[in-house]
């Protein structure tokens, strides 16, 4: 399999891996509506408030506005795949803000074993593996907001939550995604203290000889300057997941940080 094949493959990967995590909030629900999936949720953050899976026409951006404007936080999701061709001119004079960008990634897995490990979370761990993935990309906002996040992460179903332990302390953990053909890693992320010593290598390692183990192809999504990073891993650019919002605003989606 090419990784021109896999690119409509990841894209649906990322749309279901979405919506697992934001219909997991509290109130939460999805919508097929014309040209896009919806998902709408209580919880004031992107993880339950946006649009994806998008196949536009100038009356259904129209609509997308509508929405998002009622919303103080909503993301649009344009992956490689939706439509129409002149996506990014519809969007924008829409009323749309480009607002940043991540590369979409796939490998396919070496065919040898990968001697690295991971322990897989029970429901007894999933509380705080999640607490343990938020803390790193949120470590700055309030209690309150990290707590919610986390419970959704514990909560969704669909996604496998793993980790690695070093003197009983968790020093890395990951999510891993089946969906679309392939298997999707997010929110990859290791402990401060830990970094510099090859753990997220090791990581990435183990998720690839786990999508080798299951007869599949590996996705991710990252920002842009790891992009050589992953390369030296295996991983090749397969397009980009373009993030639109009604004004600028930073970056702070768990589901944007691998």
């Amino acid at each position: 399999m090419t990784v021109g094949d896999c690119t409509l493959g990841a894209s649906q990967n990322l749309l279901q891996t979405y919506l697992r995590l934001g219909l997991a909030t509290p109130g939460a629900i999805w919508e097929r509506e014309e040209g896009f999936d919806l998902c709408l949720g209580d919880l004031d953050h992107p993880i339950c408030n946006f649009a994806a899976g998008l196949n536009l026409d100038p009356w259904s951006a129209r609509r997308l506005v509508t929405i998002a404007e009622s919303r103080p936080s909503f993301n649009v999701y344009a992956s490689p795949g939706d439509g129409p061709e002149y996506l990014d001119e519809l969007l924008v004079r829409a009323g749309f803000c480009h607002a940043y960008r991540l590369v979409q990634l796939v490998a396919e897995p070496p065919e040898e074993d990968s001697f690295e490990t991971m322990d897989e979370c029970t429901v007894g761990d999933r509380d705080a593996i999640s607490r343990f993935m938020v803390d790193q990309f949120f470590s700055q906002r309030p209690i309150s907001f990290r707590t919610a996040i986390a419970e959704a992460t514990a909560r969704a179903t669909g996604v496998e939550l793993y980790f690695v332990r070093d003197r009983s302390r968790i020093v890395a953990a990951l999510m891993l995604s089946q969906a679309g053909g392939m298997l999707g890693v997010y929110n990859l992320c290791v402990a401060p203290a830990s970094r510099g010593r090859g753990i997220g290598s090791s990581v990435v390692r183990w998720a690839l000889g786990e999508a080798r183990r299951r007869g599949m192809m590996a996705t991710m999504q990252c920002e842009p300057h790891l992009e050589t990073w992953y390369g030296s891993l295996g991983f090749q650019r397969s397009g980009w997941l373009n993030v639109y919002r009604l004004s600028k605003g930073p970056t702070s989606d768990i589901i944007d940080m691998v």
